[in-house]
């Protein structure tokens, strides 16, 4: 099961290592640090050398430090400006960029994956905007891993570096109910579907 749940990490492979450049030493911001991309996303942060801020529910911030989050913040009580700066801001979310991006210290980028689906002709606005103007463009992108990045996260596992997180597994009957977990939110990791 935990090889099903492990090839979503990809995705927070390029966005730390290729889209952000993510160097020891540097702060990186995880927004939906206990989900599905966030959770290797806080995991390879840590391998990478940075120190990981996470942003999650509150019944999540155990896991995420245990996952090796430096710090740990329920996004429901703290506000952004209350966060410090930080070199990267990796987005799982979606919501609020305008308010993440002002986070970012001089050189900062920040990555999202997602985008507010109440407002999408505003938040697509908004990514493709900050590459003309202001501090800190917003890198949007939507994977497309290459074998050499699935060779990256095998040798991440083998080291110990990243373990994938698997939430629930469903039998095929319950794909409906994998569908409606994911969508209620507070899944920790992955939903997996056993095919059998």
């Amino acid at each position: 099961m935990d090889a099903a749940a492990l090839p979503v990490a990809t995705a927070a492979v390029i966005a730390l290592r290729d889209k952000a450049g993510l160097r020891p030493g540097e702060r990186l911001l995880v927004r939906g640090a206990a989900g599905g991309v966030g959770s290797p996303a806080v995991q390879l942060g840590r391998a990478y050398g940075a120190e990981v801020t996470a942003l999650a529910r509150a019944a999540n911030l155990d896991f995420v430090r245990g996952l090796g989050a430096h710090e740990a913040f329920d996004h429901r009580s703290v506000r952004p400006a209350d966060l410090g700066r930080f070199d990267v801001v990796l987005d799982t979310v979606g919501t609020e960029l305008r308010a993440f991006r002002r986070l970012l210290n001089p050189g900062g980028r920040m990555v999202t994956i997602a985008f507010d689906l109440s407002r999408p002709v505003a938040s697509l606005g908004y990514i493709a905007g900050s590459a003309l103007r202001g501090r800190g463009r917003v890198r949007f992108f939507s994977g497309n891993p290459r074998r050499a990045d699935f060779d990256g996260l095998a040798r991440h596992v083998a080291e110990g570096e990243l373990r994938p997180a698997v939430d629930t597994v469903f039998s095929l009957e319950e794909t409906g109910a994998a569908h409606r977990a994911l969508e209620a939110g507070g899944v920790r990791g992955k939903c997996v579907v056993r095919v059998a």
